[in-house]
């Protein structure tokens, strides 16, 4: 008899781990520029590892623009990454929600150092106001028409170089991978949105509740079918 408990099991982890998967996409559906994942299985065979875990793979298919209006706000178009310093590597994000701290410099929602061409994005002036700032599409910065720095916007060739890294950072695996766009589309006062589609993800909670149901019932047959096994054999 064929038994395969041991893929039943990879079968019930996977679907957990899905589920995870996309709650935390369902969480994330107001994130600005966030991308969602998706999960992918190995067939359930014979040679299947009941310990290897389901694939992961991120979508960067561009959100919606969002006009906010907000000087320090920017949203790219088409490929690429604003660039930010982290304390051990480069990040990479589509969130461009920023603000300029105390000493003026540029920095992201969750307070990580925006880069330019030359280094950390630093905006100086007396009594500077947000009103004052100005990006162009190619990502320039001028502070009352003076040029002060360009955002650096980065790519690399093959998106499974990329890892998630935590607040909305994607970190790449050889930092000397990433590749400089030469010519960015930068829109000043507009946010991308997450490109998670509510309906969708609700649609495979619903799937994936079924699919868990329907390998409980398998569980719980063979567990039935052990115990009267059991019982039959003990009578003789």
């Amino acid at each position: 008899m064929d038994i395969r408990m041991n893929s039943l099991k990879a079968g019930l982890t996977g679907q957990v781990y899905r589920n995870n998967v996309v709650a935390n996409n369902l969480a994330n559906v107001n994130t600005t520029g966030f991308k969602k994942d998706f999960v992918f299985f190995q067939l359930l065979d014979e040679k299947m590892d009941p310990n290897k875990s389901p694939r992961q793979v991120t979508s960067y298919r561009n959100g919606d623009q969002i006009q906010t209006s907000n000087p320090l706000d920017a949203a790219l178009q088409g490929d690429g990454f604003f660039t930010v310093q982290l304390d051990d590597t480069i990040g990479l994000t589509r969130d461009g929600h920023f603000h300029t701290d105390g000493d003026g410099v540029l920095r992201t929602a969750n307070g990580y150092p925006v880069l330019g061409q030359n280094g950390e994005v630093v905006l100086l002036g007396e009594n500077l106001e947000p009103g004052a700032v100005a990006i162009s599409h190619s990502g320039e910065i001028f502070v009352d028409d003076v040029l002060y720095d360009q955002l650096r916007i980065s790519t690399v060739e093959n998106s499974s170089a990329l890892s998630k890294r935590g607040h909305n950072l994607f970190v790449a695996k050889d930092e000397f991978s990433l590749i400089d766009i030469k010519e960015p589309a930068v829109l000043q006062g507009f946010l991308e949105g997450s490109n998670v589609n509510a309906a969708e993800e609700m649609i495979n909670l619903i799937e994936l509740e079924k699919h868990f149901e329907s390998m409980q019932k398998m569980v719980r047959s063979f567990d039935e079918s052990f115990h009267l096994a059991a019982v039959e054999v003990g009578k003789y």
